[in-house]
């Protein structure tokens, strides 16, 4: 049993006793919202630290913006009056940008690799309606906790520099390399939704906060991880009366 699966397994306890403790503690009248999420999600391109994607970019023919793609979940909350609500829900991101060494060539032809990134996040979340819940218009904002499943690949040919001050050559591996494991952190979101009947359309604007990873692989030329960054979201919420 490795130490992530130990992680994992007490966080989905964790989650499922947050889920339960909401559902018994507001009682059977609390006013439910199932809400679904898709949009953007764009890794910060200003230099936050010297993560391994950001190492990475100094030496391989990308840019960070290309690892934005695709974000997509769901959400389920409680009402706590005319003002709050609370909840937890399930994100979803993974992305893959092809690339290869700009200066390092083998044999004349390019050194080529897969970088891929992968969240599944678990956000425990309160959002606040200054107008109320029953308004025309609804803007929120609200924040919390997330934890973080994340996964990180280097697929293809790979430049291991470790012997490089011996050999003044580096050596050529090929395979496909991963690390993986468990994060916590903030996040902060901002939207507005207008309710037709028991349906709301909005838009929201989420950030992650300060979620940085420790990486053990041997191989990769950093040893941290930033998954943060933010996501545009369309939105769809039915209450449930």
């Amino acid at each position: 049993v490795t130490e992530v699966s130990i992680w994992t397994t007490s966080v989905r306890r964790s989650t499922v006793a947050m889920a339960v403790l909401l559902a018994t503690s507001v009682g059977a009248q609390a006013q439910q919202v199932i809400g679904i999420r898709v949009g953007q999600f764009r890794v910060p391109v200003e230099d936050r630290g010297r993560d391994v994607l950001r190492t990475n970019s100094d030496f391989l023919a990308f840019d960070i913006s290309e690892l934005n793609g695709t974000t997509f979940g769901g959400d389920w909350m409680l009402a706590f009056g005319q003002y709050a609500e609370a909840g937890i829900g399930l994100e979803f991101y993974q992305n893959t940008v092809s690339t290869s060494y700009r200066e390092w060539f083998n044999d004349g032809s390019e050194i080529e690799l897969d970088l891929t990134l992968r969240t599944v996040s678990v956000p425990l979340t309160a959002r606040f309606f200054p107008t109320g819940r029953d308004a025309g218009i609804q803007p929120y904002f609200g924040g919390g906790l997330a934890i973080h499943f994340w996964r990180y690949t280097e697929s293809g040919e790979l430049l291991d520099f470790s012997d490089f001050v011996f050999t003044n050559v580096p050596a050529l591996l090929s395979g496909e390399f991963i690390d993986q494991g468990v994060t916590f952190g903030p996040l902060v979101f901002g939207g507005i939704r207008i309710p037709l009947g028991l349906v709301h359309l909005g838009g929201e604007l989420r950030y992650r906060l300060n979620t940085e990873s420790q990486l053990s692989g041997p191989v990769f030329a950093a040893t941290t991880l930033d998954i943060g960054g933010m996501s545009l979201l369309a939105t769809v919420q039915f209450k449930i009366p």
